[in-house]
């Protein structure tokens, strides 16, 4: 509780990001106060000419004052305007320098979290953060804010004003907005609001991630002409956010229209006042009196509602904040004071234990492997059996709960990422292609490679067939406006990507998952051009991928439950050998009724 009270609040926050800025905000604050206050002085003057009419008629020659009380009005009207101009620049100027640092610090501090981070957070949630988080603080700061010291100062200039002229009917028009006022507060400023605005931001956020997903699975969906059943959480977040948008409009419905209702009849309490206090015998000062607060009524109603939506908006930035808050909070991967480079290459997981954020069960469970140098270790399994997890463990994109991951003999901590990241290449199950040519995907791999060293990684990823039907060659387009390429040729790029690199350990993970016959067989190749000479981890569910391979490493809840070449687990009859079975028995499968 004591850390609640502490913890700054969203203007100090903010304000952490202005740089040279941060007084532009209070400034514009300043501003907006006064053009507020200034924004009710043409009114008096408007007064001082109804008086004036009121007064001389019929003879209209007699009223003098028109034209200097009119050009008050006008004067301070514009000097209102300008001030609240000036007041927008400044926010403005502080709106837009503090949401670009704010940006750079999400930004920079994701690229120092571990790659899974973003993997368990989902790509949508993170992009709605950096988007329109960010977005929202924008608004208040540029518009809000100063609206709020407007709408802070003017309630005090118009009080002062419904004083001034007749206090009964002044009296009057606070008694209706009192009461709008109390309503308003019943909405905005209770607790049920607050815990509104956070659910309906969590809503909100649940269907844009979700989204995400469904959009990336589309071609699937169309392929099985699936529904939208078939993505069923994108289905209940969608049934979800509309059930609470539903039940919060009922929430609200009654109490906004008894807010509308109040905050606009201020006239009718006025009219009613105006009778009870003089019957039928208005003099003319007092109709002046009266036509001015006619007039004037209904900017209150304005700035009720004014207040009402700024009041709001402080809700929606408290959650973005929280909300950026929760990627800056996130711990990067501890980097060594001083970086080592290991002598070997043989990789080493000794009683490796870990569990996912949010998670309750560990994904790999004292798990021991050795990988040595020339040789090709596989993991199988079934789906969920840990077999991902050690990949990305090895990759260093988590670090292990207990137990330690080494590279020759040196703990992957104690490496450094700069130092790691020249020691692997991976190909993922599912690989990505950036907007760009060919030629610079391939040279992600190492950037300084001659155009000869790039064509002989393609030629030995087996990618001369993707090359020689490209328009204009290594510098065709993909992507956007580009060329696409299918699923088993990316992955060939992917490869000749990780040829160029030429690091000594290579993961790969399902990397023939979306290969159809015909391009597993180039992929298998372009594997044997990429694995030679080197400490491979192989992840597949392929028995026939991972046949020939110096280890196989048999994995299930979490744990190894097998370990040895293809000959020894088949003698044995254990659990891979069963899987072979089940694989053999699953070739000789036929369609009923099919013709031999």
């Amino acid at each position: 509780m004591e850390e609640e009270k502490r913890k700054p609040g969203r203007l100090a926050r903010l304000g952490e990001y202005a740089g040279g800025r941060r007084g532009f905000i209070h400034a514009s604050m300043v501003l907006s106060a006064l053009s507020a206050a200034v924004s009710v002085v043409p009114f008096y003057y408007i007064w001082l000419m109804l008086d004036e009419v009121l007064r001389v008629m019929p003879d209209y020659g007699q009223a003098t004052g028109l034209a200097h009380n009119g050009w008050m009005a006008l004067g301070f009207t514009v000097l209102s305007v300008m001030l609240y101009i000036a007041a927008l620049m400044l926010s403005h100027m502080a709106a837009f320098r503090i949401a670009k640092n704010l940006r750079k610090a999400i930004v920079a501090h994701a690229a120092e979290l571990p790659p899974g981070a973003f993997d368990s957070m989902g790509s949508g949630k993170v992009r709605r953060i950096i988007q329109d988080s960010v977005g929202s603080t924008e608004t208040y700061l540029a518009h809000n804010l100063p609206d709020m010291a407007g709408s802070t100062v003017l309630p005090i200039a118009m009080l002062a004003m419904l004083f001034v002229f007749d206090w009964r009917l002044g009296l009057s028009c606070i008694a209706v907005f009192a009461l709008a006022a109390l309503v308003m507060l019943s909405m905005v400023g209770s607790r049920a609001m607050k815990e509104s605005m956070d659910a309906y931001q969590g809503a909100l956020g649940d269907v844009n991630r979700e989204a995400v997903e469904y959009v990336r699975g589309i071609s699937v969906v169309k392929t099985f002409q699936q529904t939208v059943e078939s993505f069923q959480t994108f289905r209940d977040s969608i049934l979800r956010y509309g059930e609470f948008v539903i039940n919060y409009t009922r929430w609200c419905r009654g109490r906004m229209c008894l807010f509308v209702v109040a905050s606009n009849s201020a006239f009718a309490l006025i009219i009613a006042t105006a009778f009870a206090v003089t019957g039928m015998d208005w003099s003319a000062e007092f109709l002046a009196d009266f036509l001015f607060y006619v007039i004037f009524s209904p900017l209150i109603a304005v700035l009720l509602m004014r207040v009402m939506f700024a009041s709001n908006e402080g809700y929606v930035v408290d959650d973005a904040l929280s909300r950026i808050d929760s990627i800056l909070a996130m711990e990067p991967l501890s980097e060594p004071a001083e970086p080592r480079m290991p002598d070997g290459t043989t990789v080493r997981f000794e009683s490796v234990t870990f569990t996912y954020p949010e998670s309750d069960r560990p994904a790999v469970d004292s798990f021991t492997l050795e990988m040595k140098p020339g040789t090709i270790t596989a993991l199988v399994g079934p789906s969920g059996s840990g077999k991902s997890t050690v990949a990305v463990l090895a990759c260093r994109f988590w670090d292990p709960d207990r137990g330690s991951i080494t590279i020759g003999g040196i703990d992957l901590r104690d490496i450094g990422t700069a130092n790691l990241g020249s020691l692997m290449s991976f190909v993922f199950q599912t690989n990505h292609l950036l907007k760009g040519t060919i030629r610079s995907n391939v040279l992600l791999g190492r950037p300084d490679a001659t155009d000869e060293e790039v064509s002989e990684a393609l030629h030995l990823a087996q990618c001369d067939d993707i090359v020689a039907k490209l328009p204009d060659g290594l510098d065709t387009k993909v992507g956007p406006g580009g060329v696409y390429l299918s699923g088993g040729e990316v992955q060939r790029i992917a490869i000749a990507r990780a040829i160029l690199k030429d690091s000594p350990i290579v993961i790969l993970d399902e990397a023939t998952a979306f290969a159809d016959p015909e391009n597993e067989y180039l992929v298998q190749r372009a594997f044997e051009n990429l694995s030679e000479g080197k400490t491979v981890l192989m992840i597949a569910h392929r028995l026939t991928t991972v046949r020939d391979a110096d280890c196989i490493c048999v994995m299930e809840n979490g744990r190894m439950v097998e370990i040895g070449t293809h000959p020894e687990l088949v003698a044995s009859g254990g659990r891979y050998g069963r899987m072979w079975g089940d694989y053999q028995k699953s070739l000789s499968w036929r369609v009923s009724g099919a013709s031999s």
